[in-house]
């Protein structure tokens, strides 16, 4: 019961983000500043592997069969915050590996 319950926790602070980060494009569109928010999928950092999961574990509910790098979450975040994202506002991207719908 636990993981579920964090697992809730989780999805209700990024349904949040999401939606902060709509309204607070909106509002700031008139003064040329874009927002947008992103959804990671698992990565592996130091952090992740300080809670225990093994790599099977992770791995097996993604689809492109292997856990994020934090590369992957900084090339999505350089692609939004540069000219070729210019007209790119109120957005948000799942940088996932495709777990999001299979959750």
């Amino acid at each position: 019961m636990q993981a579920f319950a964090a697992a809730a926790l989780n999805g209700a602070a990024k349904a949040a983000l999401n939606t902060y980060g709509k309204a607070l494009a909106a509002e700031l569109a008139p003064a040329g500043i874009r927002v947008a928010t992103t959804i990671p999928g698992n990565v592996l950092t130091p952090g992740a592997d300080a809670m225990g999961a093994s790599l099977a574990d992770v791995t097996a509910g993604i689809p492109l069969g292997r856990p994020g790098d934090p590369r992957d979450i900084a090339e999505a975040v350089s692609y939004l915050v540069s000219d070729r994202a210019q007209w790119v506002t109120g957005t948000t991207l799942v940088v996932d590996g495709g777990e999001l719908p299979v959750i």
